[in-house]
């Protein structure tokens, strides 16, 4: 008998170890879940602010990118169409530069008929169409 009262203190003291361990167990699966969405609620109540924060921050700066990249689009097609102007305005360089020669011609003669001459004053044409026609008598 006293064997089987040992098997029985110890079959005792197992079933006292294991219950208490099941029960363990029950408690932390029992309390764990809430405690890691405690957890979870706690770190989103920290962390939500500055996420929406920072979402904010990145709005404005891609808005402000947008204009920037627009405006950057917008000046790089002034200069292409700046670029296909160049030939007017070489076009027009030449004509002023064409002018001014014309003007030093007249300017040229105007001196030159101010000046007496043996034939007379025959050369007081002032434009240019009419100094080709210089050095023949006019037949008015």
């Amino acid at each position: 008998m006293s064997e089987d009262l040992m098997v029985s203190k110890e079959l005792r003291s197992r079933c006292k170890m294991l219950s208490e361990k099941l029960s363990e167990s029950v408690h932390v699966v029992d309390h764990d879940p809430s405690m890691a969405l405690y957890r979870l609620q706690e770190h989103s109540n920290k962390t939500l602010p500055n996420l929406v924060q920072t979402k904010y921050k990145i709005m404005q700066t891609n808005s402000s990118l947008q204009g920037a990249c627009f405006d950057l689009d917008n000046a790089n097609q002034t200069i292409e169409r700046m670029k296909n102007t160049i030939p007017t305005f070489e076009h027009i360089h030449e004509m002023l530069r064409n002018c001014l020669f014309y003007k030093q011609q007249l300017d040229y003669e105007t001196s030159r008929s101010d000046m007496p001459t043996k034939e007379g004053n025959l050369n007081k044409s002032k434009s240019y169409h009419g100094s080709a026609s210089r050095g023949k008598p006019s037949t008015n």
